[in-house]
């Protein structure tokens, strides 16, 4: 993400590749359509990192037989840190003239952890917590690659004096990178499918995308038979495997797994191409002026592109891909600022580049003052929150998550189907509750109206895991294991032959996509994903109510009250939002389509209780609607449960038989292994 030092040899090529590869990770980061996986322009970087950072160290051990690690850490320090360091400054600033205090607090953190190098384990453990702040929201989130980017600066300089030592040590060398390389593949592929964040954010998943770079710098290109044409012919498909995969790869499931074989191959070919054949090919198009002047800036627009995203989606709340390529322009433009007025003018000073130590003094002084101001970050947001009583109710509303046990479901990076049991033992009839956290948003009113009716309700919910075969969530959750989990749900479900079932699933990803592409989830996989579960519950006999998702909100609603409170800028007139695409029509036309020819399902809507109009308030009866941007807050939930009681149990008294006795006799004959909730 770095230009080029003087000193350097520098590649014409590899500085255009620099600009295709932020370019591919900002219209990403828009949300532009046609490049959803433009998020591969990363392991570009990391390819390219690995490659020019050991041939660096290499060169130098060549040379001298040694490595002079102060030297190494003091150039480190002047090319990374004065950028980085201005723009947490300026974004913790921001943060604190527009943030509510919940989302202040989280900047902070990430602040902190940005400042320390270590925001990419933030983030794993942010994006492995269902019920933590949505990272997506946090305006440091991509400071995650420069954290494994510095990770990899603290342990490659001793890796390589290692690898350098003793007889053979070119091949030595090789072989030992070529290892590491193969054991982190497989690392990352098998994180993949059980730990995705772990895969995606953390150094042992993607050390093997540094260490391809790396052994590319340690072939002897030169000696290769490849001609000028045959390294024409690789640089282009290099590239087109670049492009190709931002093209065709539509979501972050699966990713990065083998899945980024294709970027980081491509990659290597086209630096292989460049170092065969430099003017020729797809190497003379990556010298185009155009392509320098952003690749020099690559690494100040990556900084400031994001915050700029996500701060322009705070003050206008509705903004359009158009807005964020706006943002993402604006960003540039600071990005050019800060690379003629911060970054050049610090890794070039002759002053500083002879007295390392002083280098690295400036670099532990900017690390303390970026840490400082996250700390003073947090203690500002803190004092916000406690001189407001009406804020700090607001706020709490972002963890108002309902009446229920912690140890009532899985979540994080368990898997295992916990069953928990709430009202009398001898209840003759027995309500299921079943699917993801917005099934759990329902809890509060569903046990209160069965205590009402003398039935007992039993949850088997995971957040995150649908309880349509879906996946709608990407990274937060393998799907395999979703599947897994659904799959014993059900058998357990069915093992408790209940009186009824109450499903409900997260559909809001037709709408908003995942989090790192928006990429959206086709309406026919919600059809067919519902379909698949009604059968099977279908199939055993157990009456069925499909209950409506709940309207999305096009932002968080709690941040956006406190915001109001608190008088920040805010683009719009209220914190509510349109019930036209809030209430996703086709989604839920797709769960009615999926139950055509089965018998005993049923649907229920609440919705219009939530968005009782064209307009879905943030506030009904001074209670906040919303818990965060898609989930209803508990407590609101549970002022719901009379119109629930009435509509849900008329609706499964219309369902049963004239034998009711002998439906009740199912409920109470049934072996339930569950924890009761007295």
């Amino acid at each position: 993400m770095t230009a080029p030092e003087p000193g350097d040899s520098f590649r014409p090529d590899i500085e255009g590749l620099r600009a295709v590869a932020v370019l591919l990770v900002v219209a990403c980061h828009c949300g532009i359509s046609w490049c959803a996986g433009g998020f591969v322009g990363v392991d570009v970087f990391f390819v390219l990192s690995g490659y020019l950072i050991t041939g660096l160290l290499a060169t130098e051990y060549r040379a001298t037989t040694r490595i002079d690690f102060g030297r190494f850490f003091a150039r480190r320090a002047r090319r990374l840190l004065p950028a980085c360091a201005l723009v947490l400054l300026v974004t913790t600033l921001a943060a604190a003239a527009t943030f509510a205090p919940q989302e202040i607090a989280f900047t902070a953190r990430a602040a902190g952890a940005a400042g320390l190098y270590v925001s990419n384990v933030f983030f794993d453990h942010g994006a492995a917590d269902y019920f933590a702040p949505n990272v997506e929201g946090n305006p440091l989130l991509h400071t995650w690659s420069l954290g494994l980017e510095e990770q990899f600066y603290l342990i490659w300089p001793l890796l390589i004096l290692l690898a350098s030592r003793g007889p053979n040590r070119a091949r030595r060398s090789i072989w030992i990178l070529g290892a590491l390389a193969a054991v982190s593949f497989m690392c990352c592929v098998y994180a993949t499918q059980r730990v995705p964040t772990v895969a995606f954010y953390e150094l042992p998943a993607r050390a093997w995308e540094f260490a391809a770079g790396g052994l590319l710098a340690l072939l002897p290109v030169s000696m290769t038979s490849v001609g000028t044409r045959g390294a024409v012919a690789i640089g282009i498909l290099g590239i087109a495997m670049i492009l190709g995969t931002a093209v065709v790869v539509k979501g972050g499931a699966g990713f990065p797994g083998w899945i980024a074989l294709f970027p980081v191959s491509g990659a290597l070919a086209t630096i292989f191409a460049g170092a065969k054949a430099s003017q020729r090919g797809i190497s003379a198009v990556l010298s185009a002026a155009p392509l320098q002047f952003v690749g020099a800036r690559s690494y100040s627009w990556y900084l400031w592109h994001w915050p700029f995203v996500v701060f322009g989606a705070v003050l206008f709340p509705d903004i359009s891909v158009g807005g964020k390529v706006a943002a993402a322009i604006a960003a540039f433009l600071a990005a050019i600022l800060t690379f003629r007025l911060v970054e050049s003018p610090v890794r070039v000073n002759p002053y500083l580049s002879a007295r390392s130590g002083l280098s690295l003094g400036f670099a532990a002084a900017a690390t303390v003052l970026t840490v400082a101001s996250a700390w003073t970050l947090m203690i500002f947001g803190r004092q916000q929150l406690m001189m407001d009583q009406k804020l700090q109710s607001i706020e709490a509303a972002a963890s108002d998550i309902g009446d229920i046990p912690r140890n009532c479901w899985s979540e994080g990076r368990s898997f295992d189907v916990k069953v928990c049991e709430f009202g009398a033992a001898a209840a003759l009839q027995t309500l299921v509750l079943f699917g993801d956290s917005h099934s759990m948003q329902w809890v509060n009113p569903m046990r209160t109206a069965a205590n009402l009716e003398a039935w007992r309700l039993v949850t088997v919910l995971r957040p995150g895991c649908a309880a349509s075969d879906i996946n709608p969530h990407q990274l937060s959750t393998a799907a395999d294991h979703c599947k897994q989990w659904r799959a014993r749900a059900i058998d357990k479900i069915i093992a408790i032959r209940p009186s009824a079932v109450v499903m409900s699933s997260y559909n809001g990803a037709t709408l908003r996509g995942d989090f790192i592409t928006a990429a959206l989830m086709p309406v026919e996989e919600i059809r067919l994903g519902t379909r698949r579960t009604l059968q099977k519950l279908s199939r055993a006999g157990v009456p069925i109510v499909v209950l409506r998702d709940t309207p999305l909100p096009p932002f968080n609603i709690p941040a956006c009250v406190v915001r109001r409170e608190a008088g920040r800028p805010l683009g719009g007139e209220s914190c509510d939002f349109s019930a036209a695409s809030a209430l996703n029509e086709a989604a839920y036309a797709a769960e009615r389509a999926a139950a055509d020819g089965l018998t005993d399902v049923y649907f229920l809507d609440m919705n219009d209780l939530i968005c009782p109009g064209r307009s879905c308030p943030a506030m009904q009866h001074d209670l906040l609607v919303y818990r965060d941007d898609n989930h209803l807050a508990g407590t609101f939930a549970e002022s719901l449960a009379p119109a629930v009681r009435t509509r849900l149990f008329q609706l499964l008294r219309n369902t049963q038989s004239a034998d009711r006795s002998q439906i009740g006799a199912l409920g109470s004959s049934s072996t339930l292994a569950a924890s009761r909730i007295d």
